[in-house]
């Protein structure tokens, strides 16, 4: 324990803490403002059914108006971090409003929203403000040339996690039969170029192992010191490479900006040109004395380590707890969301609702007439989402006066590019479900994958 607590303790380079800080507060509030310019913010204003995570029901939603300050608060609060203006309450603020929005709509679920929640968590207790900052200028903290190597091994444990789980939740029989990726790139043959290669059958089965192989060895080769900048050329090849084929926003930059932190704390000064030229006179450098003396606070120590070791805990137990459900986690979704399946299963489908009322009479209900696009799309992929959404029908019939007898949902859901077949029983009455954090029997078996 002595021994971990020095190497936890130790302190390195600060360089690394304040590129850190840059990247993430402007990328985040560049995440934010480009949902904005979009329209994406809509998901958030334009439904009249909010669907939320199991024991969040009670979260009550803001008005549009609200919403909008929400992400107001994201870009100010992202830019006053990359600054470190105030850096502390700017943290916090970019913290929370990241997970008051992940906590408001279930549906915008989305695996790099979930990782830029955690990190911003992180960012908040982290002492990036020591150094080139508003706050050091400003007098309001005391400037510092290093930091204690447990603020950067913990986003660095947070990242390797991700590929080494992106790679465990690959290893499943339509993954190794290349069937989601066949389903993608064959969407993408009217690309200028590159569209003829992405749609030849041999793209999907190459890019399906080789992302099996990138996510597997690229942390074992970037702790390696010889092998460090060819791992990272590979990940910044095949982060652009989503930029080109999926798009996917910040989100490769993202990953780059994590990835880089594999290199030793204080590549920033080493970086060609005005960047390197800027770390180098803005961020001080250590001195041996200060390089070697104990940073360990003892009253702080405890507190700091028990801090960690939930937070590994958490990190390890929450995404590998779909293990515990006895049936598919592409199909049933049960333990899918905070675990790093990344782009992992293509589904698609339709759902109808069908309402007994207790005249006898019965109503057809498409969900594309309450919710939005994008909330009609993810309800047919998702069990727990067609349940929460039976509730809120019979919610919005009782305020109408004609409380519903009965719910029945007509799903057809094709999963990467199986014939498609019913995700619940036609005859199932849904009021009689309850979510629970247990196994769902009520949601009908998938189809089986082959190994083609």
């Amino acid at each position: 324990m002595s021994r971990l607590t020095a190497a936890l303790f130790r302190p390195v380079d600060i360089a690394w803490l304040v590129y850190f800080r840059l990247g993430v507060g402007f990328l985040l509030a560049l995440e934010h403002g480009g949902a904005i310019l979009l329209g994406r913010v809509r998901n958030y204003t334009e439904p009249q059914f909010h669907f939320r995570y199991l024991g969040w029901e009670w979260l009550p939603h803001p008005p549009p108006a609200g919403i909008y300050a929400i992400y107001a608060l994201v870009m100010v609060a992202g830019l006053a971090v990359a600054a470190g203006w105030h850096y502390r309450a700017a943290a916090a603020t970019l913290s929370l409003s990241y997970g008051a929005l992940l906590l408001l709509e279930e549906t915008e679920y989305i695996n790099h929203f979930y990782l830029y929640a955690l990190v911003a968590a992180v960012l908040a207790v982290l002492p990036a403000h020591r150094a080139a900052s508003a706050d050091v200028r400003a007098g309001r903290v005391a400037p510092a040339a290093t930091t204690p190597a447990w603020t950067r091994l913990v986003l660095l444990f947070q990242m390797g996690l991700v590929y080494a789980l992106a790679a465990l939740a690959k290893l499943n029989p339509d993954w190794l039969a290349a069937r989601p990726l066949t389903v993608w790139l064959g969407a993408k043959a009217h690309y200028p170029l590159i569209g003829p290669l992405l749609s030849q059958p041999t793209a999907a089965w190459l890019l399906s192992y080789g992302g099996i192989a990138f996510d597997a060895l690229v942390v074992p080769l970037l702790l390696w010191r010889r092998s460090r900048p060819w791992a990272f050329g590979v990940a910044v090849l095949f982060h652009l490479t989503n930029v080109v084929v999926f798009g996917l926003g910040t989100f490769p930059w993202f990953s780059i900006l994590l990835t880089s932190l594999f290199f030793a704390p204080d590549f920033p000064r080493r970086l060609p040109g005005f960047v390197g030229r800027w770390f180098r006179a803005r961020v001080p450098l250590a001195t041996e004395a200060a390089q070697s003396a104990p940073t360990i606070a003892p009253r702080r120590t405890r507190w700091v380590l028990a801090g960690l070791g939930l937070f590994v805990a958490v990190q390890v137990l929450v995404p590998l707890r779909h293990f515990l459900y006895p049936s598919d986690v592409h199909w049933t979704e049960e333990g899918h969301r905070f675990s790093w399946h990344l782009m992992l299963r293509s589904k698609t489908g339709t759902a109808a609702f069908r309402v007994h009322l207790p005249d006898g009479t019965q109503e057809l209900i498409w969900p594309s007439s309450y919710l939005t696009p994008n909330q009609a799309h993810k309800l047919t992929a998702s069990p727990d989402l067609l349940l929460q959404f039976a509730h809120l029908l019979a919610d919005d019939y009782r305020r109408r006066g004609l409380p519903p007898v009965a719910i029945y949902c007509e799903s057809s859901v094709s999963l990467n590019g199986h014939p498609p077949q019913p995700l619940v029983s036609p005859t199932l009455n849904l009021l009689t479900v309850h979510r629970t954090l247990g196994p769902a029997p009520w949601v009908l078996p998938g189809p089986v994958a082959d190994a083609r």
